[in-house]
């Protein structure tokens, strides 16, 4: 076993090995710490940022602002990392001027997914599913300009705090644009065997995650009032989507607080949906870019805003998590929406 498999299993594992019972063939998992109630875990959720123009680093400036004033423990990539067809290796200078020197002046750690952008050889496409392999190769440059990018894999899982041993979220990062694009040619991205492996890995992952708070994160959104749409319907091509509509259905859905997205490039925090239980969506494809909605009213909303960069803070305290929407133009940022939610 190599060292990079090492250290992904040692990323991904969050709980101790089991004890065996001396009258049973079935291991009895350690207890897991309980977090204190007035543990706290702060995230920024931010997609679609990976131009290296002056929009990134607007935004970048904004959330400095805004974890100056309050806490904020890592961020979330959410996808499209490196406009506008990734990376051809792992000693890219796309790395650093798409990636590292945006967000210089913050001094905490992204875990990122792959989007279409970064698994791209023809603009946006996300058929070359080959080139993101380069970006879970970045996550072990041993000369990288620095330790912030998190992939280590791509679809992987940790929980926060990441310190402690009582944890308060666990956290499922997904890879959506092998089932959310067209068929790769190359047989290890092939939709329905793709879905299998992520599928079985997931719920393996799900069923030791004893967490008070679970969400996942990935590049595609499951609905969304942006021009892309809802899967299974993306850019209103029939059946486009819907290996990872039905992967989300079939595993993700009720079994997390909140999916979160990105692919549409504006700002969603979305109702639940009938077939997927009782979880919530956040769209923050905002990170650089910006675009009007193509149906305001496709799906219900608690919030929503076109044609605006910004992103999402999310604060978890015990069993309270505030949800809040910042808006970033001109120079300027604006705590544009907040909703709280109790377990």
């Amino acid at each position: 076993m190599n060292n990079k498999t090492l250290a992904t299993l040692a990323f991904t594992s969050l709980l101790a090995p089991g004890l065996s019972l001396a009258m049973s063939s079935e291991p009895t998992p350690l207890p897991t710490p309980i977090p204190a109630p007035n543990t706290q875990v702060s995230i920024i959720a931010i997609g679609d940022m990976g131009t290296g123009e002056e929009a990134q680093y607007e935004v970048s400036r904004a959330i400095e602002a805004v974890c100056a004033e309050k806490s904020c423990d890592f961020a979330i990539g959410l996808g499209d990392n490196i406009y506008e067809v990734g990376i051809d290796s792992a000693q890219d200078q796309q790395m650093l001027t798409k990636f590292e020197y945006p967000y210089d002046n913050l001094e905490f750690p992204f875990y990122m997914a792959l989007g279409n952008h970064d698994n791209s050889t023809i603009d946006g496409l996300g058929l070359n599913n080959n080139k993101g392999e380069h970006q879970v190769e970045y996550h072990y440059q041993a000369d990288r300009y620095s330790e912030k990018w998190n992939m280590p894999a791509r679809y992987y899982r940790f929980a926060a705090p990441v310190a402690s041993e009582a944890k308060l979220v666990d956290i499922f990062a997904l890879d959506s644009n092998p089932l959310a694009a067209l068929s790769d040619l190359n047989p290890e991205y092939y939709q329905t065997p793709y879905k299998k492996k992520q599928q079985a890995w997931f719920e393996e992952q799900l069923s030791t995650s004893q967490t008070p708070w679970r969400i996942a994160f990935a590049h595609h959104p499951y609905i969304s009032n942006g021009r892309h749409g809802n899967a299974g319907l993306y850019d209103n091509i029939p059946l486009l989507g819907i290996v990872w509509h039905n992967f989300l259905e079939q595993s993700v859905c009720d079994n997390v607080d909140l999916l979160i997205t990105g692919h549409d490039h504006d700002l969603q925090y979305l109702k639940p949906r009938e077939n997927c239980g009782s979880t919530e969506f956040i769209v923050s494809g905002a990170g650089a870019k910006t675009r009007s909605f193509s149906d305001a009213n496709r799906n219900d909303v608690f919030w929503q805003q076109d044609k605006t960069k910004g992103f999402f803070r999310l604060n978890f305290i015990g069993n309270e998590l505030t949800v809040e929407a910042y808006t970033v133009e001109a120079g300027q940022h604006e705590l544009a929406y907040t909703r709280v939610i109790q377990k």
